[in-house]
């Protein structure tokens, strides 16, 4: 009996189908482009009205967290605001909320900008033919290094350049000592 290598038997075995679907193509393109036309087409259709915005449907702003008075009560506004920011005469920073597994809100930890981060932050948007690159670059340092954090009722805000001092006052921590709380949106 002959010996057959293993890539013949395969090749063989995978050539009828090829040539089929092969022979098929050649005697039908017409409608071979047709169906493959029809289906870019409905691809790209369904790409464009996916990613396209709406216009007549009313985006909802993100909303966020903040407080004035060290995280005793807190209200909802816009996200894009950078604390801290005047909120009627007193300065607003931000709060971030969580739920316990028995239903108990409470403020894990508050945020704000240094005055030189938040105006870094401010402009990073803004259009300026003068700036080269990347014109996000002061935005993401001043982020890092000029965003502050603190737990309530604590008087010294934390730099989040101070990982692992900035790590303690973030991680979740109910008022019962718990850790499996939630991060609750407004």
């Amino acid at each position: 009996m002959p010996t057959v290598s293993w890539a013949a038997r395969t090749d063989a075995a995978r050539t009828p189908a090829f040539m089929g679907l092969r022979q098929f193509l050649n005697e039908r393109t017409g409608r071979a482009l047709a169906v493959a036309g029809g289906l870019l087409l409905a691809g790209l259709t369904v790409f464009f009205v996916a990613t396209r915005p709406s216009s007549n449907i009313a985006q909802p702003r993100a909303r966020a967290f903040f407080t004035v008075d060290d995280g005793r009560t807190w209200f909802a506004d816009d996200a894009t605001k950078l604390p801290p920011f005047d909120k009627d005469g007193k300065q607003a920073v931000r709060a971030y909320v969580y739920r316990c597994p028995d239903g108990t809100l409470f403020i894990n930890h508050l945020e704000r900008f240094k005055p030189e981060a938040k105006q870094a932050l401010a402009n990073a948007n803004r259009p300026d033919p003068s700036r080269k690159g990347s014109g996000n670059l002061a935005a993401v340092q001043g982020a890092y290094t000029g965003r502050q954090v603190k737990r309530p009722g604590e008087e010294k805000w934390i730099a989040t350049g101070n990982f692992r001092e900035a790590a303690k006052v973030t991680a979740v921590k109910s008022p019962r000592g718990a850790t499996d709380a939630t991060l609750v949106e407004p």
